[in-house]
């Protein structure tokens, strides 16, 4: 999976302006300077490492997987998530298996797994 850094950054700002966080905010949150974060927001950042990517992505409230864009991990858990009708076990079911085809999306692309 390549990473599309103009549209991640694209992602990562609106993400951040709708949580109604400053860039200078986020920057601390993550631990980096507001002239790296700046880089991140408008795709002049070479690359963004996955620890790094979780940070941000706790930092503004949504799944590592949203910011770059993975819509493939929503529908593959749509599909493999069943319940008996209560939408609590299908809420739970449902980040359990976002979380793990995150992890395995992640690796695969670094060539860890198969």
């Amino acid at each position: 999976m390549t990473i599309d850094m103009a549209r991640l950054g694209t992602r990562i700002r609106r993400t951040r302006e709708a949580a109604g966080l400053s860039q200078t905010q986020v920057a601390e949150m993550i631990g980096v300077s507001q002239p790296t974060y700046s880089r991140l927001e408008t795709g002049t950042s070479p690359t963004l490492d996955g620890g790094d990517l979780v940070l941000l992505a706790d930092a503004l409230g949504v799944r590592a997987a949203s910011l770059i864009g993975v819509q493939q991990i929503e529908e593959d858990a749509r599909i493999a998530a069943r319940t008996d009708g209560s939408s609590a076990a299908m809420d739970s079911m449902r980040e359990y298996l976002y979380a793990y085809l995150e992890l395995d999306a992640y690796l695969t692309d670094r060539g860890v797994a198969k």
